[in-house]
């Protein structure tokens, strides 16, 4: 299935749709590296702390099964994410899916 997406600089790549985003228990919102001559930083991201989640992103259902009470769902691909922390339970799921 291919769909249109945008990467962070805002450009448009084709490739296959996302089928689960990152959702994630806690997030912290860390600074973005880079800064503007005056020293101030231009922007924060969120970013996930501890073990994240397959949320479908069409349904917004964990591939494991808990309840999505008090998870943030993040617009990042989470089986493209390699820097995050998953759930041995959802990536259990997720390839049982494939």
């Amino acid at each position: 299935m291919e769909g249109r997406s945008e990467d962070a600089a805002g450009g448009s790549e084709r490739g296959a749709q996302m089928r689960y985003k990152v959702g994630a228990e806690q997030v912290e919102h860390v600074p973005s590296l880079a800064r503007r001559p005056d020293g101030v930083f231009r922007g924060v991201r969120t970013a996930p702390v501890g073990p994240t989640h397959a949320a479908d992103a069409a349904t917004g259902a964990v591939a494991c099964g808990i309840k999505t009470d008090g998870l943030e769902v993040l617009d990042q691909d989470w089986e493209e994410a390699f820097f995050v922390e998953k759930c041995l339970g959802c990536s259990t799921a997720v390839v049982a899916q494939s």
